[in-house]
């Protein structure tokens, strides 16, 4: 009899989290993790920036921090044209010591790079990441 009961629980535990399970993932949207970093040749300029991206109304939202850990560091929104890119659009720039702040942005763009900043020299990309807004 007691076997019985051990069935009857397990069978209960899980009729309720598959009937939960589905539930909770229908909710949840796919999205990509982008973790960046970059730092100047010269050790002047560094910083790091980490994101999440979903797809949103025809582009990507940008949702995380970006980080200057020294200097100066801008995080923007680029479209690649043979191998390189030019302009695109400022997400979010920091500068100091340890300094951070929110990233909350929207954009047609489908690459982010992150920038350290060297003044009256050449700034320091990071690796370019394609967005797809899925893992």
């Amino acid at each position: 009899m007691r076997h019985l009961a051990y069935a009857l629980v397990a069978a209960l535990t899980l009729a309720g989290g598959a009937v939960a399970a589905p539930g909770v993932q229908r909710g949840m949207l796919p999205q990509q993790s982008v973790y960046l970093h970059a730092t100047s040749g010269d050790g002047s300029a560094d910083g790091v920036s980490d994101l999440t991206v979903t797809r949103e109304s025809g582009g990507y939202r940008l949702r995380g921090y970006v980080e200057s850990v020294k200097g100066c560091s801008e995080l923007k929104a680029v479209n690649m044209h043979f191998g390189t890119y030019l302009g695109g659009d400022s997400v979010g720039k920091v500068c100091g010591d340890d300094v951070q702040a929110g990233v909350d942005a929207w954009t047609h763009h489908s690459e982010v790079v992150l920038t350290a900043l060297v003044p009256h020299g050449m700034d320091w990309d990071s690796k370019i990441v394609t967005l797809t807004g899925r893992p």
